[in-house]
């Protein structure tokens, strides 16, 4: 393990890294793999180095509700951590991942005390803020078409790598429905298709769709 190639870790000393190695293990898991389930104890700070997680919960009716999707490398559920409370929702992986176990309390002990590893730790957790802001105003405050409109505007250089079906589950929305408000836009000459790939003709009038 060389953890000096992660940018977290990287205003550590040899000796820093070394006693972080100690408290740490790389742990491989598959697609569909559970991490952890809500209620857990949070015991080891994690860090996905690479792949894809999901967390999610499920409303009344067990529908499954996405909350986060998170790419690699980043803490996931650090909040859990720094709060010491339980997780509030299950997380699966996505794609074959790597994660970084890291014993939380004696890191917390060693480490989070240093400055820059602070800092490091607050930005990440901003930025999950930032985050659920979005997904409360999104979820909680547009209706669909406006849904589907930002999530285009907010995703140009990556919608066309993500599965319809995911992007239906992003937005918790029936897949069926993603595709009717795909093709009103279409017809509105907002967007086009080229092939299976989403292009955006007009910015401005997609950006009306949800200001």
């Amino acid at each position: 393990m060389d953890l000096k190639n992660f940018y977290f870790f990287n205003s550590l000393s040899k000796e820093e890294l070394t006693d972080l190695e100690d408290i740490s293990i790389i742990k491989k898991y598959s697609k569909g793999q559970l991490l952890f389930f809500s209620g857990d104890e949070p015991k080891y700070l994690h860090l996905l180095l690479t792949g894809v997680v999901k967390l999610y919960k499920h409303d009344f009716r067990d529908k499954e509700i996405v909350l986060h999707h998170i790419n690699g490398p980043s803490f996931v559920a650090e909040i859990s951590n720094y709060e010491e409370k339980s997780f509030t929702a299950n997380c699966s992986f996505e794609a074959d991942s790597e994660i970084l176990l890291i014993d939380y309390k004696k890191f917390k002990d060693k480490f989070l005390y240093k400055k820059d590893i602070s800092m490091l730790f607050i930005k990440s957790l901003s930025k999950k803020i930032k985050y659920l802001e979005e997904f409360i105003h999104t979820n909680m405050s547009i209706d669909i078409n406006a849904k589907v409109a930002k999530f285009i505007y907010d995703n140009e250089k990556t919608i066309n790598s993500i599965k319809q079906i995911k992007i239906a589950e992003i937005l918790n929305i029936r897949e069926e429905t993603l595709s009717r408000k795909i093709s009103l836009l279409i017809k509105k000459g907002i967007i086009r298709k080229e092939k299976r790939d989403i292009l955006i003709v007009d910015h401005q009038k997609l950006l009306n769709e949800f200001i």
